[in-house]
Parts: structure tokens; sequence; C-alpha cells
């Protein structure tokens, strides 16, 4: 997908400005931790103003219809954060009179003048970054340029060269030492693509010299990102490759030119691919298409379309990767069921066999005397005749032998019915998961993976016929055993617990956790929960500590193995459950983050977790 870049903000803001400014909020909505909808009311009507700082579906963008709207929805505004209750209670009624973007960032400014309790004007300001990982939403006061709140909360931990926490100063963050595209002159252009020239025909430091023509556009600006790289280089006619577009006499005429109109635009023409890989406001594309590409009468149309389709699809795409997997497994299990009980089904000639030896023993009674070892007489159930030699037990008598090979038969016929029962249930059951990932495999809307969803979550599993045990007597029936949540010692001391499924981490934070414990969570994904135990005597772990049960979250997560991801920490009194009906899903708030590394060495303390 394509990241919101700065010049899509140009163009949402050029469209959105005469129907936001002078209009006063009058609700704020908060969709999720990182979302937030600002509902401006007019003379004409409602306006409604999204604001994501989603690590990777940022946006800014006028919707039409909020999101909240639908029933689904509902259930995320009933419990605002802190975040969302202090924006009602500046913003509600605020009026909005100014926004402003730094020039070739992704950031926007949005002035309200507010009135507090006692009646005094104020202004405050909800600065949106749209930065990728570091994108925040930070409301403000103009007048002592202090910190009010925060959807992400940055710390000295998490960042060297900017906090982000209330009450501290706000600052901007910080700049690259490369000049801005929308800034850079004419001369300074030409000057570095002088200097490109010189260092491509100089063996010195070939490495320095990128392959592309857009990644050296990336290298020397800020404010464009690879796709309208791609998008500038492609208009101006000129082959990728870096050695080929510099052969081109007009080479650093045509891209200046395009930059230079990318920087006076105005008239904007949004469009995105239909397969999602880029949009684009300026459609400077040779080949658009509209077999491939769709057009929008505004950019905020695209940007909502395009996000939400975007992530739509990646929901879609994960829902069923989820499915797939879970339906393998019980193939699997139910493959190795078969498998198992096959192997308790007694071909019908050796049952035969047990019972007929107990009857040519009673036969033949009186030629068995106690002692005997084997025992030889004629076959009166062979087709040929002829003789059969029999085992018998040296200890009984013969009537005691013939009963050993009834039970012997007795019991391997019932265990061999159990068996084939178990069979025949397990294969209906066999084939109706094949079937159903057959449905999956086709599904080709999110509502028809949903309906797949509740047959495989909400079904029950049926109890195949127990295969009984090859034991003499006795009772070997054994309680259900309680799952057990997983624990381990940090390496300072600490005790670690780790839930493993939704039921687990219920557990931990319904019966386990203590106010001050420190609660664990892998950012933006599905995975464990963990949680440390805090001492009354003590006020938080070691950082050691806190490291080694983010390798736990992290490594019971979804995260790909082997990945830098980030997992969020705080105190479990700033965890709450949203609902009865989705055990283990929560929101939190006051949140700490930190990085952790799962391709590094696996921590001592953590084999005993792993190897439960």
């Amino acid at each position: 997908m394509q990241p919101f870049d700065a010049l899509t903000i140009r163009a949402v803001l050029h469209e959105a400005k005469p129907l936001l400014l002078n209009r006063k909020v009058d609700k704020v909505y908060q969709l999720s931790r990182d979302e937030v909808i600002l509902c401006l009311r007019s003379k004409a009507g409602m306006t409604n103003l999204l604001l994501s700082a989603q690590t990777a579906y940022g946006r800014i963008c006028l919707i039409k219809v909020p999101s909240f709207v639908n029933q689904s929805d509902k259930s995320r505004s009933q419990n605002p954060s802190n975040f969302c209750l202090l924006l009602r209670r500046h913003l509600t009624g605020a009026t909005l009179v100014g926004i402003e973007q730094p020039t070739g960032e992704r950031m926007v400014d949005f002035v309200f003048s507010c009135t507090d309790e006692v009646g005094s004007a104020s202004i405050k300001v909800l600065s949106a970054e749209i930065m990728g990982r570091h994108s925040n939403l930070i409301f403000w006061d103009r007048a002592t340029e202090k910190i009010l709140t925060a959807s992400h909360v940055v710390t000295k931990e998490m960042s060297r060269q900017r906090e982000v926490a209330p009450g501290l100063r706000f600052v901007r963050p910080p700049i690259q030492d490369k000049v801005s595209i929308f800034e850079i002159s004419e001369e300074q252009f030409k000057e570095r693509m002088a200097q490109l020239e010189v260092a491509r025909q100089s063996d010195e430091a070939p490495h320095l010299v990128p392959a592309t023509i857009e990644q050296w556009l990336l290298n020397i600006c800020t404010g464009l990102g690879r796709h309208l790289a791609e998008e500038i280089v492609a208009s101006c006619a000129l082959p990728s490759q870096l050695a080929k577009s510099l052969e081109h006499p007009e080479c650093t005429q045509l891209l200046w030119d395009k930059i230079y109109q990318m920087r006076k635009l105005e008239a904007f023409k949004p469009a995105m691919k239909l397969d999602l890989s880029r949009y684009t406001v300026a459609s400077w594309w040779p080949d658009m298409s509209e077999k491939e590409w769709k057009v929008f009468a505004a950019t905020n149309d695209l940007v909502e379309e395009y996000f939400r389709s975007v992530e739509t699809r990646e929901q879609f795409q994960q829902l069923r990767e989820r499915l797939r997997s879970e339906l393998r497994g019980e193939i699997e299990r139910l493959e190795t069921r078969i498998s198992a009980a096959q192997e308790h089904v007694t071909a019908a000639h050796e049952l035969a066999a047990l019972k007929n030896s107990g009857d040519l023993i009673l036969a033949n009674l009186g030629q068995i005397e106690l002692g005997m070892g084997d025992f030889t007489c004629q076959n009166l159930y062979g087709q040929n005749g002829g003789t059969v030699t029999i085992k018998l037990n040296p200890n009984l008598n013969g009537s005691q032998n013939a009963q050993t090979f009834y039970r012997q038969y007795a019991k391997s016929r019932a265990r061999q019915g159990a068996a084939g029962a178990a069979c025949d249930e397990a294969r209906v059951r066999l084939t109706k998961v094949q079937a159903q990932m057959t449905a999956l495999e086709q599904a080709q809307g999110s509502d028809e993976l949903r309906r797949l969803k509740d047959t495989l979550i909400g079904r029950k599993q049926s109890e195949l016929p127990r295969i009984p045990a090859q034991t003499h007597g006795g009772n070997n029936k054994k309680k259900p055993q309680k799952s057990k949540i997983l624990s381990m010692t940090s390496s300072d001391g600490w005790t670690v617990y780790v839930g493993r499924n939704r039921q687990e981490n219920d557990h931990l934070l319904g019966r386990l956790a203590q106010p001050n414990d420190l609660w664990l969570h892998i950012l933006g994904q599905g995975g464990a929960h963990v949680l440390i135990r805090v001492p009354a005597s003590k006020q938080e772990p070691p950082l050691n500590t806190i490291k080694e049960a983010a390798q736990a979250a992290a490594r019971l997560s979804k995260a790909a193995s082997g990945a830098k991801v980030r997992v969020v920490y705080t105190q479990c009194k700033n965890v709450k459950k949203i609902s009865k009906e989705n055990p283990g899903v929560v929101r939190y708030e006051n949140e700490k983050t930190i990085e952790i590394d799962t391709a590094a060495p696996m921590p001592k303390c953590m084999r005993q977790l792993f190897n439960s």
C-alpha cells in the first residue's frame, strides 16, 4: 500500500478548509486508540473530520458517514479514553479558526478558539502527525506551549530526541539534514545533480551512488515518499535505472520542471489503482486506463475509500489465514485420531482365531492337564482339516485357559467396535472440515468469512467414542485437569505469568492481577497477555525483567519471527476489559512501549516457559 504523504495532505486540506474553518465542534468520537472524529456544525449541516494516527493507516480526511453509526462500532465510543474525554472537555463548542500544514511536512495543526468553565478564551491546538510508527495526535495550549494530552505518550526510554507527555513543552519532531522537496531551489537541485554525475563517474565510492533515480531523490530531499518519487520519474518518461536516466540530455530539466509543477499544483486529480497498490492526487502516470484505475471527484473521497479498502482487505486476509490455520490443525487432529483408531482395529481372522481357540479347548477339555504349555488337536474350523497348536498358560487348567481366550475375544471385539465408531465419526467430521476449508478458499468477502467463523468458533467439539485401554481391570477415568497458567522467574527474581489464549488472558486480568502489577502486550497485533507480579514493597520491575517479559509477549504473538516489534506495558489498574462477550479484549492507557528484537537469543529464564 501507499502511505499518506505531504502532497496528499495538501490536497486534502485544499478541499477541506472551506468546509471546516469557523465551524464549531459539536461532538468528539473515538473510534479506536489512535482514531478520533470531530463533528463540526454549520448552517449547511454537519462535517465529519477523521484524524487517524495509526501506524499503517494514518490519515486525515473528511468522511461522509462516521463509522460509529454502524451498530458494530457503537461499543467503541462507550468506553472513551482519557485522551478522548479531555478533547471533549476542551473542544466541545470550540471554533476551528486555523488549519496549518508546515511546508512539505506530514503534520497538520488544527487551531481552536476555546472557552473554559469561567468564560476565559484560549487557543488550543490539536496537532496530527502522520509519520508511520511515529504518528501521534497531540493536544496542546498555544499560550503556554504545554501538552495537555496525546494519543501516544513518548518517554525518554522510547525516544532520546523528543518526549511527548502531558505537562511537557510541545516541540516539533526533529528536522532531518535534508532539504524539503517543496523548498529546494532550482540552483540547489541542479548542483545536486552535478554532484551526482561526478560521484557516478568517480571510482572512489561507487557504493554511495544509488541504483535508481527515485532512490536518489529520496536521499537528497524530504517530503516525498517512494510512490511519489516513482510517479515523478515516470511522468518525465525517464528510466528508473540511474545510469540510463543521466544519459538523457534533458534529465535535470525534466525533473526540475515536474518538481516545480508539483509545488504549484492546485488542480488535483485523485485516482487509485483497483488492486490498491497505489493512489495519486496528480494523475501523472502515463498509462491510467479505466480498467486499472478508479477516478474520484474529491481527494477526501479517495483517501477514505483507499485506506478503508486496504484495511478491510488486510483484515480479510488475516482472518482467512487464522481460519485456515485452525482448519488445518483440525484436519491434522482428525487424521491423527483416525490413524490411532485404526491401530486398534483387529483383523476379522484374528478375532475368529481367539474364539476358535476357546471352543477347541472346551471340545478337548479332557485331554488338557495342568502345566501344559502347548496343546495340539484337530482343527475343526479349518477348511482342509489338519491340526492346530494352541498356546496355553501352564498355571491354568483347561477351563480357565478357555475363559482367557473368550475374555480376549470379547475385549478385542469391543475395542474394534469403539475404534470403528471413532473412525466413522472422525471421517464424517473430516469431510465437513474439508468442505469448510474449500468454502474458506472460495470466500470473496468478509461477511462470508464471518459466517464461516461462527460455525468454527461457536462449534462444540463432539466427543468421539473412547477406545478402551488394554489394561486388566481398574478404573482408568481421570478428572479433567484445569488449565494451568504458565509462569517463569526473571533473571532478577521477579515472577512473570503468561496467558496462552483468550481464556487465560482473561484469567490473568480477572483473577491474578493486582492494581500495581505490570501488564504487557505486543502493540497492534494479537498475542499473549504477560503479567509481572509487583510485590507491595517494590514500585517498578527492573528494566531487564521488563525486557524478558516483553520477549515472551513478542514471541507468543502473531509477530513474525526475527522481526523488531514494539511491546506496550502499563500498570494493571490502567487496563480495562471491554466486554464479557470478548474475553481477553481490553483497552489501556498511560502506556509505555519498548522495542524488542525477536531475532535476539532467547533469555535463559524463558526456556522453562517454552519447555513447559
